[in-house]
């Protein structure tokens, strides 16, 4: 059986392409004879994820979600962000893409954040500086 990680990134990307149950079931059952992700074992989970891949979906990197955190982190230490919490990273990171998770990021809406957020701390930059 997969792990809860793998799982999880095999039914964001289901969504994310857009793929209805009819059709997700297909793929599973054509390339692994079963009916639920939870019926794959590890190799074949991998399979589906690098399956997805090869369809398109692309996921944020770690090192994309880093440099969010780290970002946030800056913009807080210059004062730019009045309540640093995880709560109102998550809230940012929805008013810029709909999604509220980095996890469920794609390579580009990370991207988009991560240039949402260097021109905000540009901004608390030239703030400073006429101050």
């Amino acid at each position: 059986m997969p792990e809860r990680r793998d799982l999880a990134k095999i039914h964001i990307a289901k969504k994310e392409l857009g793929l209805d149950e009819s059709a997700y079931r297909a793929i599973l059952r054509e390339r692994y004879h079963c009916d639920s992700a939870a019926d794959l074992d590890s190799a074949q989970a991998a399979d589906l994820v690098e399956h997805f891949r090869n369809k398109g979906w692309r996921p944020a990197s770690f090192a994309q979600r880093g440099l969010i955190h780290v970002l946030w982190h800056k913009l807080e230490a210059s004062g730019a962000v009045r309540h640093p919490s995880e709560q109102a990273l998550r809230s940012f990171v929805a008013h810029a893409t709909g999604k509220d998770e980095l996890r469920r990021l794609t390579v580009h809406e990370a991207s988009r954040v991560i240039e949402r957020l260097k021109r905000w701390l540009e901004r608390a930059g030239d703030e400073d500086r006429r101050q």
